[in-house]
This record gives C-alpha cells, sequence and structure tokens, in this order.
C-alpha cells in the first residue's frame, strides 16, 4: 500500500518514484520496502525517475537511496526531479485517475463493445487500430508492429511489439496474450516498458492498470 512519503505512478514518460518526505533517508528506505514489497507485480530491471519536494535528504543519500533501489530491487534510476514544494509540477501534480479525453462528450462516446477482429500476423511496420471497440488478433504482433484499441487487446499469439490499449482514457482495458514479450505496453496514459531480452514465461498473461496506478503483468487465467 503506498503511504505518506512514497508513491508510483506511471506517466507517459514512464515509471515515477514520487518521495515527499520529511524524514531522514532510513524512514524512505522503509517506506519504499513496504510499498514496493506489497505489490504483486516485481520490477525488477524496470528503469524509473525519482521526483521529489525539498527534504533533509542531501546529495549522499540520494547516491545511496539510488544504489538501495538498484540492489535491493534491481530498478533502474533514469532521473532525479528536485523540487521545490511551491513549484509547480506536471507530474506531481497529474491526477492519480484519468477520464476519458474532454472532447468526448457523453452522447457521443466510443461503443466499446465493438470489435476488430484481424486474422494475421501484424508485421514490423505495420499498425492495426480499433478506436471503436477491442481488437482480437488471431496471429502474432512482431517486433516494431503496433496495435491501438479503444477497448481492450486480446493476442491470440504473441505480443512482441507496441500494444495501446484504453485509448480514449478507459483505465479498465486491458491487454491479453498467450505471449507477452511486448516492446511497450500502454494502458490510457499509462506506459510500461519491460526490460529488454525479456523472455516469455510460457503462460497466457495479463496486463492491467493496478491498485498502485501502474501497470501489472500477471498470469490469465479467466476474467472474474
Amino acid at each position: 500500500m503506498e503511504n505518506s512519503i512514497v508513491k508510483l505512478r506511471g506517466y507517459k514518460d514512464g515509471l515515477h518514484l514520487i518521495i515527499t518526505p520529511k524524514v531522514d533517508l532510513v524512514e524512505v528506505e522503509t517506506a519504499i520496502n513496504k510499498l514496493l514489497e506489497g505489490m504483486n507485480q516485481p520490477l525488477s530491471g524496470t528503469s524509473i525517475h525519482i521526483d521529489l519536494t525539498t527534504s533533509p535528504l542531501t546529495s549522499d543519500d540520494m547516491k545511496e537511496l539510488e544504489t538501495y533501489l538498484t540492489e535491493n530491487y534491481d530498478l533502474v534510476v533514469s532521473g532525479v526531479n528536485i523540487l521545490d514544494e511551491n513549484d509547480e509540477s506536471p507530474i506531481l501534480a497529474a491526477p492519480a485517475t484519468h477520464s476519458i479525453a474532454p472532447n468526448l462528450q457523453a452522447d457521443d462516446q466510443p461503443d466499446f463493445g465493438q470489435a476488430k477482429i484481424v486474422r494475421q500476423t501484424i508485421r514490423s511496420g505495420q499498425t492495426t487500430s480499433c478506436l471503436t471497440g477491442s481488437v482480437l488478433i488471431y496471429g502474432d504482433v512482431n517486433p516494431g508492429g503496433e496495435v491501438v484499441a479503444s477497448g481492450d487487446i486480446i493476442v491470440l499469439g504473441a505480443l512482441r511489439g507496441n500494444a495501446h490499449a484504453g485509448a480514449h482514457g478507459k483505465l479498465s482495458s486491458v491487454i491479453i496474450a498467450m505471449e507477452l514479450v511486448p516492446l511497450q505496453l500502454q494502458i490510457g496514459t499509462y506506459v510500461n516498458r519491460p526490460p529488454l531480452g525479456q523472455k516469455s514465461r510460457g503462460y497466457p498473461e495479463i496486463a492491467r492498470v493496478g491498485a498502485e496506478d501502474v501497470i501489472i503483468v500477471e498470469e490469465f487465467i479467466k476474467f472474474n
């Protein structure tokens, strides 16, 4: 569970660890441990940004924190943003949940019940999309291929390219594949970039937005 010291959020540029501490490094690390250990999907190999407001943490503390994240959770810190508490930050100010884009009025929202069926493999350089519902693919999505849907994306094969479900902001959308080894997953505005060279786990998987407002991937058995 998240707490008042640390939060984990997924945004268009990736995963952000947001720290708003009034405490020392030990308490920050304890809060991070509680947050990450409570997640049902490991983030090993994930690249993250650290966003924090002015705090008691020194530059040496930050170096130690980066080492802590790398050694204990195999996280790659790609950047650190240190902000004054009075600064306006598009990341820190962003809401934890999102709604359908404002230009989609209630009477002209797309029908998410409509689906597009694709009976072929999506090859490198090809894009298939359905902005009125879900996409079902009888085949693979190769590296360099892309699938975009306003609803769900289901691949009855290997997903090795890019997939963007919930393109109009529907965060309940999911991405399912028999082999889920993508270059990038996106649901609504949340992005997940798995580590390069990730291998198939040998069973169907589902990607969805979890309770921590990040995309999680887990074994797919059936819908509840």
